[in-house]
């Protein structure tokens, strides 16, 4: 507004509110003619009824599912051998991404082995004492005590045999080893799912401790978008809402909504899934979400120039046959030409559109006797 528009604007209020004497109480009333209305330059514009509030250029970050990453680890301190992929390779279930040599490997199935042998030999023994006391040559207190010695060697064998499983040997392969068919000295480490290589996190050539990381796989579809709305914009977001990735043509859903708000940026998180459009995203990527808010009655578009501020409130003039009533609303999103507001309005009103700054004049008593 330039210096002349102003000060006729103004004029025109303190005219206004010298005809009215005193500050309008805070939902009095404004009481204007029509000729009083031209002379201000207050126009007036209809409500538009909202579905819901849109929101846009939201930031948010790609992110991969908790569920959906995985870290290739070795179970046992030893040698990188060799690495058999690459990062952002894709690879298959069961897919073996890398070979270590471990001594510890061969101590494993050498305790195995013993265990193994021991079970054997108390089965043997059980089986033979079962005989005897059918027979009635030994007491069942002996027959009880070689049972227990038998439990014991099997629960031992079962402890050794997850320790090989632990070890990334298959069922096949210890089969084989109580077959006398040789002990491994390698380990092999597989993709636990159908995925990509995001991170590799050792060399060949490197010792590694048991329990290390070796390489990151994760599943990337679908995807995580974390977006953080501020809290005065959270109304009408809700879990299952529609939302979308405009530059990457992908969308989704909200799937949760925080419930703690950064004390630095006043935000809250919202997690999209994307299950549209995924591989269009890249995990660490930021991008800018559009989040369509719930449908809802009570939220209603005004023209922007309609909203005035005073004392802490957010007011639109409603007109009536009489004049204007200052009317308290709730804003949800601001928008260069339309807000969306909250407030129980029927939806046939009017409310100023020009000429706010004279009616907000009129409304403290500016220029009026007190």
């Amino acid at each position: 507004m330039n210096s002349s528009i102003a000060l006729r604007v103004l004029c025109c209020a303190l005219i206004i509110t010298a005809a009215q004497g005193r500050a309008a109480a805070p939902n009095e009333l404004l009481k204007l003619t029509a000729e009083q209305q031209g002379a201000a330059g207050i126009t007036t514009a209809p409500l538009q009824a909202s579905q819901g509030s849109t929101m846009t250029q939201l930031p948010g970050q790609v992110v991969i599912p908790n569920e959906q990453l995985r870290v290739v680890s070795t179970p046992l301190a030893g040698l990188v051998e060799s690495i058999l992929v690459a990062t952002q390779q894709a690879v298959r279930k069961g897919q073996i991404v890398a070979r270590l040599q471990s001594p510890g490997l061969a101590d494993v199935q050498h305790t195995y082995l013993q265990a193994s042998a021991q079970h054997q030999l108390a089965q043997a023994a059980l089986e033979r004492d079962e005989i005897l006391f059918a027979e009635g040559l030994i007491a069942k207190s002996r027959l009880e005590a070689t049972r227990s010695r038998q439990q014991e060697a099997a629960a031992d064998v079962a402890e050794r045999t997850q320790a090989l499983r632990a070890a990334n040997m298959s069922d096949t392969s210890i089969a084989q080893l109580r077959g006398g068919l040789g002990v491994a000295s390698g380990i092999s480490l597989a993709s636990p799912f159908d995925g990509v290589v995001i991170e590799q996190l050792a060399v060949a050539g490197q010792r590694i401790d048991a329990a290390a990381p070796v390489m990151k796989i994760a599943r990337l579809d679908p995807l995580w978008v974390e977006v953080q709305v501020p809290v005065d914009r959270l109304t009408g977001i809700v879990t299952g809402g529609e939302a979308t990735v405009p530059a990457a043509q992908a969308s989704g859903r909200v799937i949760s909504i925080g419930r703690a708000v950064a004390s630095g940026t006043q935000t809250v998180s919202v997690r999209v899934e994307i299950r549209n459009g995924a591989e269009r995203l890249r995990p660490g990527q930021l991008v800018e979400v559009t989040l369509a808010g719930q449908s809802s009655a009570g939220v209603w578009g005004v023209p922007t120039a309609a909203i005035a501020r005073l004392a802490g409130r957010v007011l639109v003039y409603r007109q009536t046959a009489e004049g204007f009533i200052p009317f308290t609303v709730k804003v949800l999103e601001s928008g260069v030409d339309t807000t969306l507001v909250q407030a129980p309005f029927k939806g046939d009103e009017r409310v100023a559109m020009q000429g706010v700054t004279a009616l907000k004049a009129m409304q403290t008593g500016v220029g009026g006797a007190k």
